[in-house]
């Protein structure tokens, strides 16, 4: 995960931002507490909806105290108190993270592969300790990591191919937010089309700088087999595979019937997400004329 699934924050009300706010503080404290200081590194918005989405679900109070911040030594800040969301979603960062820096050792040029042989020791500890904690969830987890590396080794230039493993792997994690069986069904479609939405928006994100470094990216190898295709075009069926992901999303968030935080989660997917798809958007669209028009001048200089 990544933090591109985050609020509309000037679309919350005052009370609304300050439980959210709160949840991401709990979060960072219940990451140090379950597995230490190098945990925090991992906390990102993704996370903190993963921990409302599950405390809605709960429909249990959620209780909230006021703490100093390690970040903000000098004035305490709404805190939420440790709970089983918060726990789980410990869990799920540490078994993510541990995948995500074996595919950057995997990736990535010399001086980050150095920097995450370093990092990677502390990471397998803190999986091995989340997987005994979700011994089921960890297999499913590693089983879908294992279809992407083969996708990302094939060069696969599908782009709904490529995104199916981290949306079936999403789905995994949302199913177990819940032990009914129909709110299961619903809630492995919602984490199907999030893992979706994750995958695409990124891939478009870091379209130029996986084409640089010579990383895989769906997208780039699409445009290789599809030279008669231009960028804007695929961004503008990138946009709306991803309207659409996020229209089929909201529409499956609402068989949940959530009560509780129900308007942080609606903020996020009827505003923050598709906010997303716009500003990164704007930076490819400007990205796009940019190296047009460099490439146009170096035409004409050598003309001259």
């Amino acid at each position: 995960m990544f933090g591109y699934i985050k609020p509309a924050k000037a679309e919350l009300k005052v009370k609304e931002w300050e439980a959210y706010q709160g949840i991401y503080c709990g979060l960072c404290k219940q990451l140090a507490r379950r597995y230490g200081w190098f945990a925090r590194m991992t906390l990102n918005y993704d996370f903190v909806f993963l921990a409302v989405l599950d405390m809605a679900l709960r429909e249990k109070q959620i209780h909230f105290c006021r703490e100093h911040c390690v970040v903000h030594p000098l004035k305490k800040r709404t805190c939420c108190r440790p709970n089983e969301s918060l726990e789980l979603c410990c869990d799920v960062a540490m078994l993510l993270t541990c995948h995500k820096l074996e595919d950057d050792l995997h990736d990535e040029g010399f001086l980050k592969r150095t920097m995450v042989r370093l990092i990677l020791p502390f990471a397998r500890r803190d999986y091995r300790k989340a997987a005994a904690f979700r011994p089921e969830l960890a297999q499913k987890l590693r089983e879908q990591m294992q279809r992407q590396q083969q996708l990302e080794d094939g060069h696969c230039a599908n782009v709904d191919q490529a995104a199916e493993p981290t949306a079936c792997l999403m789905g995994q994690v949302l199913s177990s937010l819940s032990e009914d069986p129909m709110r299961r069904r619903v809630l492995e479609r919602l984490g199907y089309l999030l893992g979706r939405f994750v995958y695409l928006i990124d891939a478009l994100d870091d379209w130029d700088e996986d084409t640089a470094k010579g990383r895989y990216n769906p997208f780039a190898e699409r445009a290789a087999q599809e030279q008669e295709t231009d960028r804007c075009t695929m961004y503008a069926d990138a946009r709306g595979t991803l309207y659409l992901t996020i229209a089929e999303m909201r529409k499956t968030y609402d068989l949940l019937g959530v009560r509780s935080l129900d308007t942080v989660l609606e903020n996020v997917l009827d505003l923050g997400l598709r906010s997303t798809v716009d500003q990164i958007m704007a930076k490819r669209m400007t990205q796009t004329e940019e190296n047009s028009n460099r490439t146009e001048q170096q035409r004409e200089g050598n003309k001259q």
